[in-house]
């Protein structure tokens, strides 16, 4: 049903407050804090219009009304302008992406830590499942007395990596001079193509560092391992703890429990997501202990496949700003992504 230019004002007005505030709005504190146009006595016939159309609420113990998840549903639909991250905050972003670790899934824990921090909401990342192709190479780069780091790339641009102990006598040269050999050895080939025989003659070109070649063999076998599954990534799950509606522990204790596992968050979203923001609100979402929650979330492009970035919030959500940080930061990624 479409409303006139006055309901959806007086709608607006009555979300915003309620967003902002928590608490039942009245007429008079619509009038005096939007400094409309008409009377509260207009405002009040026209917010029990709003009710009987479904768009407001009563709670019992106020005269107030509190607007309806039909209420979020319409705004969201057909009032709501996105607040896009601002130039400030997209360069921070852009810094995070750009700086440190390259490898991925470090790079999809910054992500969810910034989007949780501007939007003060409980984010989620979740990596897709990425198909690896072929070997690019293999960098050993010494980070420590006793350490160096396991640097492994493969197209299409995906880098991993993992430290590993190393001998006390071995230097900087020969560790890049044992990374080339790796390199030369396993370039160009797929995972599933690199056989026995060729880890075999890798040993017998560097059989006097026996044991190191050991330990980056058993390091390549595990980062390539886990670089094939799906992980989610969540932040800020204690922001929930600052939304007055959810200080009953029960409440509480069924959310986190939500967050803390990862198969659970999976798959109360849609299986398949596309790159436009999608808002599901209370009731509209089909796992039941969210049902009085909100998702705001959005899919995005990586290395050919598709993940998901979203935030997770009570039904008095700040959706315009909720959906338009999630939209800039999907762009962002994908923008970083695509320089690889």
């Amino acid at each position: 049903m479409t409303l006139d230019e006055r309901k959806k004002l007086i709608l607006g007005s009555i979300i915003k407050d309620y967003v902002e505030t928590a608490e039942p709005v009245g007429s008079r504190a619509v009038v005096k804090k939007h400094d409309l146009k008409f009377s509260a006595a207009t405002v009040r016939n026209e917010m029990a219009d709003l009710e009987e159309m479904g768009y407001l609420e009563q709670p019992h113990t106020s005269a107030g009304r509190i607007p309806s998840e039909m209420g979020f549903r319409y705004y969201v639909d057909w009032m709501m302008e996105k607040e896009h991250l601002d130039e400030k905050e997209a360069e921070t972003l852009q810094r995070i992406l750009q700086s440190g670790s390259q490898e991925w899934n470090e790079l999809a824990q910054h992500i969810s830590s910034f989007l949780a921090q501007v939007t003060n909401y409980t984010s989620f990342v979740i990596v897709p499942a990425v198909r690896l192709s072929d070997f690019r190479y293999l960098q050993l780069v010494p980070v420590d007395q006793n350490k160096a780091l396991v640097l492994v790339v493969t197209d299409p641009g995906m880098i991993m990596h993992r430290k590993i102990e190393v001998p006390e006598d071995i230097n900087a040269e020969e560790l890049d001079q044992i990374g080339r050999v790796f390199t030369q050895m396993l370039g160009g080939k797929k995972p599933g193509e690199i056989k026995r025989s060729t880890l075999s003659q890798l040993r017998d070109s560097l059989r006097q560092r026996r044991k190191l070649i050991d330990r980056i063999l058993e390091s390549i076998d595990n980062l390539l391992d886990n670089s094939t599954s799906e992980r989610v990534v969540v932040s800020g799950a204690l922001n929930i703890l600052n939304e007055p509606e959810f200080k009953d522990i029960e409440k509480i204790r069924r959310v986190l429990a939500i967050l803390d596992e990862a198969d659970r968050l999976r798959h109360i979203l849609p299986d398949s997501t596309g790159d436009e923001v999608d808002i599901r609100i209370g009731k509209e979402n089909l796992a039941d202990d969210i049902k009085e929650m909100s998702l705001v979330f959005s899919g995005y492009k990586t290395f050919g496949e598709m993940g998901k970035i979203g935030v997770i919030g009570p039904v008095r959500m700040e959706y315009w700003k909720a959906a338009g940080s999630v939209e800039s930061v999907c762009d962002i990624v994908e923008d970083t992504i695509k320089k690889k």
